[in-house]
């Protein structure tokens, strides 16, 4: 459609329906000013849902540095015009940039993501001219970043303040080192030896409901990486997975608000990293899995062997369970999630299923309401929306969605309340995707390293994100993402 601005005709090209699209923009022109010497000055014409328009200028290396920015951030952002080493001075070469900048303009608008990201708002002065269109943008409580080692994963009891975490050394050389000195052979005497920690198991009580403020309560070193934890609230026991195979059970004292633990059992139960716990307080049994392709089930107690099973030909990456169920999905590196059922010892295979995407699962997420199953694949990046149907009924699943997000994602989590999924990725970043309309609208940059872990709380709108760079973050999300008269426009 066509407005007129400032006595000018000027065509808007909508990049989605107009019922749908927050604002529309356009170059129409383009002009020579004189800043130390003769500069170009692009002119963008900026024009809202409801009416309102206003006109920014400017330079190519503005375009240039919103760039780099959303690069840094973003997934699949369109080509810039390239840069010329002597400065165009044509007014046809100078023309085909202004259109390529314009169609490279309205792309970013169309996507969402982009559209509510800082950078882009800033470009466009949108907080200025129509603040009402920029997102609340979540905001960090509290930076937890005193950890000696990366974090690997964490349990995390808001109601309680209880934070336990698994925390390891990131550093391949290091890890190599510290290996090298733990290691003995059998004849060699250990009564006497100091190993060398590589990871370690952390108790922290909030000491504030009202604060993010932790006092640690209790430290347990490994010569080995921490890898997974596995918590149950009713008995107190804490499953701790590690790099060479072996798995200790904890049992962590609540009577005396946690300043107290006993080792319960320790083993080795896999051959190599393990890679998943499970700890059912009904049958006191352990489920574990293991980069040995292996699925363990162990007595809690005395630490014998139930059961034990080979799940795939692939190295296992990743263990979710549906207590409701007793159905467990075990995914690996060649794009399948195995489902089994936990009722009978040993459990059952119910269902091979094969994702529509390439290389290793690194996380999944489960809406038991809906029977829908999420996916995060890394080496391609898709996430998956799989569609369960009701247990026993798995191999009639059907794929929903294929979402490309980032390569390497490494994590994923689910609110149904929100409708929106969480991708952690390798960059730090965090995807949020409206499951819905399958599109992505925002992005968080929480660290500088890989995303490990992330745990959503409904009733607090709160999501914790855990990183190689030693920290954990508490991002409070918004209850609304804008006013209520835009949420029907607002994704």
């Amino acid at each position: 459609y066509q407005r007129r601005v400032h006595g000018e005709l000027i065509r808007f090209e909508w990049m989605e329906s107009p019922s749908t699209s927050l604002l529309q923009v356009a170059i129409p022109s383009f002009q020579f000013k004189l800043v130390e010497k003769s500069v170009c000055f692009y002119e963008i014409v900026v024009n809202t849902f409801d009416g309102r328009t206003w006109q920014i200028e400017k330079r190519f290396r503005d375009f240039d540095m919103l760039h780099r920015a959303l690069k840094r951030l973003f997934a699949n952002v369109p080509d810039l015009p390239s840069k010329t080493f002597f400065a165009m001075l044509h007014k046809d070469h100078i023309e085909n940039r202004r259109a390529h900048l314009q169609s490279y303009l309205q792309t970013l608008v169309a996507r969402r993501d982009i559209l509510n990201s800082e950078f882009l708002c800033d470009f466009l002065e949108i907080d200025k001219k129509a603040p009402e269109l920029v997102v609340k943008p979540p905001k960090v409580l509290f930076d937890m970043n005193s950890f000696v080692f990366g974090v690997r994963d964490f349990i995390y009891e808001p109601d309680k303040g209880l934070l336990i975490t698994a925390v390891s050394d990131m550093n391949p050389a290091s890890r190599l080192d510290s290996y090298l000195t733990n290691f003995r052979l059998p004849w060699e005497d250990d009564t006497n030896m100091t190993l060398i920690t590589v990871g370690a198991v952390e108790c922290y009580i909030q000491a504030d409901a009202q604060e993010f403020k932790f006092d640690k309560l209790w430290s347990k070193g490994f010569p080995s990486q921490v890898i997974c934890l596995d918590w149950d609230p009713k008995t107190c026991h804490l499953a701790v997975g590690q790099d060479d195979g072996k798995v200790d059970i904890l049992s962590v004292a609540s009577d005396m608000n946690y300043i107290k633990f006993q080792q319960v059992f320790s083993g080795q139960l896999h051959s190599a990293r393990v890679m998943g716990l499970f700890i059912d307080n009904e049958r006191n049994n352990l489920y574990s899995i293991g980069e040995d392709k292996r699925l363990v089930v162990t007595d809690v107690y005395t630490g014998s062997i139930l059961a034990e099973l080979t799940v795939s030909t692939s190295a296992l990456t990743y263990l979710l369970v549906d207590k409701e169920t007793k159905r467990a999905f075990i995914s690996d590196r060649a794009n399948t999630v195995n489902i089994f059922d936990l009722t009978p010892n040993p459990p059952s295979l119910v269902h091979n299923l094969t994702l529509n995407c390439r290389g290793a699962i690194r996380g999944l997420a489960f809406d038991a309401g809906k029977n829908f199953l999420f996916t995060a694949c890394y080496d391609d990046g898709i996430v998956g929306i799989y569609d369960l149907e009701k247990p026993g009924r798995e191999k009639y699943a059907k794929c929903l969605a294929n979402l490309a997000d980032k390569q390497r994602s490494r994590f994923v989590t689910w609110s149904a309340a929100r409708n929106e999924i969480f991708v952690g990725n390798y960059d730090g970043s965090v995807t949020i995707w409206n499951a819905k309309k399958g599109s992505q609208f925002y992005v968080i940059n929480s660290s500088e390293e890989d995303i490990t872990v992330m745990k959503f709380y409904e009733a607090r709108n709160l999501l914790l994100i855990a990183s190689k760079d030693r920290r954990i973050k508490f991002w409070e999300l918004p209850s609304e993402w804008r006013e209520k008269k835009l949420s029907l426009i607002h994704i």
